[in-house]
């Protein structure tokens, strides 16, 4: 009898370190794909909107084509995105689609 006890208890402990441990584990692996990249996340949007005069021998005074380029310049990108003076865009969308339009997407900003 003594031995169906500690049998039970050693498959209870199992199941409730199996059962604890699975959602942590899931937690952190969503969370490690949450985590933006520059390569993954940032690049391609620098690159649709921002590259044809952020790179070298363009107008613009700095390029962003790398994230060592960018980087030094995160928090001025984010407020220039947040104000929407960056990319500039001067045609007023109430009055339609515009083609090459450069402004960002909602989903961009």
């Amino acid at each position: 009898m003594k031995n169906h006890i500690s049998i039970a208890s050693v498959m209870i402990l199992g199941a409730a370190i199996i059962t604890a441990s699975t959602p942590t584990e899931q937690y952190a692996a969503k969370a490690s794909r949450d985590v933006p990249t520059f390569t993954k996340d940032v690049a391609p949007i620098l690159y649709k909107n921002c590259a044809t005069c952020h790179r070298p021998g363009e107008i613009a005074p700095m390029s962003l084509l790398t994230y060592a380029e960018a980087r030094p310049w995160a928090k001025s990108i984010r407020d220039e995105v947040a104000e929407a003076t960056m990319p500039p865009w001067h045609a007023d969308p109430k009055h339609g689609k515009f083609t090459n339009d450069r402004s960002l997407a909602a989903a961009d900003k």
